[in-house]
């Protein structure tokens, strides 16, 4: 990349930080995230459905899959219309390992705005309800979740990027 495109794009990222900020700050409803209260039953119903946890790519594939699928089912309580789903991991700084999947939150009504669960959810907490795999640890998984965006940090998608 060249010098000028290279300028025009980080110009162009610290725009989306300004404009993500922005939007973040325009929403005073506070970021209240939870389960509906037919989680429950959702979770027994796709436990039942589902295929074995292990055949999607450990814990961080299982519990993205699992938290895509009940926000479209209407599982997942939000603040306003738009999408959860897998944004960040955690990784271990001596072996570079992924150690925990990290959630965010694409509003419908914003251009640039990604709101981060304020913590990401450790495999080692993952592995075990992806192991058992029934009803009560799916809606564990999903609790653990909706948890998860107690609290939120604001960030916003890259430059070039599409909206997920």
């Amino acid at each position: 990349m060249d010098a000028d495109r290279l300028a025009a794009f980080y110009a162009e990222n610290a725009r989306r930080w300004d404009l993500a900020r922005s939007e973040f700050q325009r929403r005073a409803h506070g970021w209240r995230f939870g389960l509906a209260a037919e989680a429950g039953q959702w979770a027994d119903s796709h436990a039942a459905t589902s295929a074995a946890g292990p055949a999607l790519s450990g814990p961080a594939g299982w519990a993205a899959h699992l938290v895509e699928q009940a926000d479209a089912d209407g599982v997942i309580v939000k603040p306003e219309p738009g999408r959860v789903r897998s944004a960040y991991a955690n990784r271990d700084s001596q072996t570079e390992m992924d150690t925990a999947v990290g959630f965010g939150f694409w509003p419908d009504d914003a251009e640039a705005l990604v709101v981060h669960a304020g913590h990401a959810i450790a495999y080692e907490d993952l592995d075990p309800l992806m192991t058992r795999g029934d009803g009560a640890a799916i809606f564990e998984a999903l609790r653990r979740v909706a948890e998860s965006f107690t609290e939120v940090r604001v960030f916003s998608e890259s430059a070039g990027s599409a909206r997920r």
